[in-house]
């Protein structure tokens, strides 16, 4: 009797409810593409954000030594260490290694390029530009023996004008930054000597380097006046063979702190300390909150707007069954028959809204990741139990006022007409 009355109900009304559903769908769209974008967003934010440099920065623990006479203490001298190159593939060897999407040691030197009152100091940086690290104990099995990584990867926001240095065997290929070119009047193709010293203007014991000049590097910052070539150049010319001074790192943190990633590689590598650059983290974070923030308040309101529409057509149902409710309770039917026929059909309403709007939403969602990120958005069904459960909720919340209503209708009163 009662599916037998719902059945007729449907039935008759097929334009009130499609009415209903539109409703709901449209409520429970926004959600479902909302949810679906936000579960994707801290990763492809994240990616986003590896675009314009390193967030984590490997430096060796350096030694402080007290200095000074018995009563007198001249203060302290730190001892500047090295970080072992040999030792690096262990940072794709963490639990999170799969998060790492490249690192980049460097080897800082001071250089003199040029001749008499042209002569100019500057900074030569040996670095990797495209190279295959082998991973000698991989954390899994299934891991991948071969990691391709350097400042290519983890910087391709260096405006170059020119080639990268692709060859990591390439012992004269150089990148230099726009401000050295032109003190030293550099153009593309061109060769330069650099010249190096253990001891500062001992040119007697002088090592000379010829370089080429494949890129000129514009990014605004310190690279602009640096000279970057292959890190087996500048340990050559330095004499220091499996050393760096720093290494820079490219971890993905939308599924954990980017401290973690520190801890873990602080374990793996001896003396050395892992440190986040802590204004692109907070910057990152920050971004992500209010992005999360504003996906939220436009859910709300697409949510409100949606219970507006369900809970007028209900009212306006109620409104039109008047006799039938009526007549139901001349015959009997208690007021929670009369509710529960009502909130089973706001119900079934929910449930087929939501699963057209999780659907709509889905595509909403393919939408917003192309247009804003230039990728696609991987489709949840982890959303769908969610947006059944707003759709469903929702339109059971929206639906209380009018059954409200209708349990309060005197059956005498609306039989007689009046």
């Amino acid at each position: 009797m009662f599916m037998s009355i719902l059945g007729k109900s449907f039935s008759r009304r097929k334009g009130k409810i499609a009415i209903a559903i539109i409703a709901v769908i449209m409520g429970a769209a926004i959600p479902s593409a909302m949810f679906t974008v936000s579960l994707d967003i801290s990763e492809k934010v994240s990616y986003e954000f590896r675009k314009y440099g390193a967030n984590l920065i490997l430096v060796p623990k350096s030694d402080t030594i007290q200095v000074g006479f018995p009563g007198v203490e001249f203060g302290a001298v730190t001892e500047q260490n090295m970080i072992n190159e040999s030792d690096l593939w262990k940072i794709k060897t963490i639990s999170w290694r799969n998060n790492v999407l490249g690192f980049a040691p460097s080897l800082y030197q001071v250089v003199k390029s040029g001749e008499g009152t042209n002569e100019q100091r500057m900074v030569l940086v040996g670095t990797y530009f495209n190279k295959e690290v082998e991973i000698l104990k991989p954390y899994s099995p299934d891991d991948k023996k071969i990691f391709k990584t350097g400042i290519k990867s983890i910087s391709p926001w260096w405006e170059i004008d020119g080639d990268w240095i692709e060859d990591p065997n390439d012992n004269t290929g150089s990148l230099v930054g726009i401000n050295v070119a032109q003190k030293l009047g550099l153009k593309l193709g061109n060769t330069f000597t650099i010249r190096y010293s253990e001891v500062p203007d001992d040119t007697a014991n002088e090592t000379e380097y010829v370089l080429r000049v494949l890129g000129i590097i514009n990014t605004d910052g310190y690279e602009d006046n640096q000279i970057i070539v292959n890190l087996q150049v500048a340990q050559n010319l330095t004499n220091r063979p499996n050393e760096v001074h720093t290494v820079q790192v490219s971890a993905l943190c939308n599924a954990c702190p980017v401290d973690v990633f520190a801890a873990e590689i602080e374990e793996k590598i001896p003396n050395i300390d892992a440190k986040t650059v802590k204004q692109l983290v907070s910057a990152e974070m920050s971004v992500l909150n209010k992005v999360e923030d504003m996906m939220m308040l436009v859910t709300v309101v697409a949510l409100l707007a949606s219970a507006l529409g369900v809970s007028t057509t209900m009212t306006t149902s109620v409104i039109e069954r008047q006799k039938e409710i009526g007549l139901m309770k001349s015959i009997g039917a208690e007021n929670k028959r009369i509710a529960s026929l009502f909130m089973t059909e706001a119900g079934l309403v929910g449930l087929v809204g939501g699963l057209l709007g999780y659907g709509i939403g889905l595509l909403l969602a393919q939408i917003v990741g192309i247009s804003v990120f230039d990728s696609t958005v991987s489709p949840r069904l982890s959303v769908l139990p969610l947006v059944l459960a707003i759709s469903i909720g929702m339109t059971l919340l929206a639906s209380s006022l009018p059954v409200r209503r209708a349990m309060k209708i005197e059956p005498v009163i609306v039989l007689r007409g009046e």
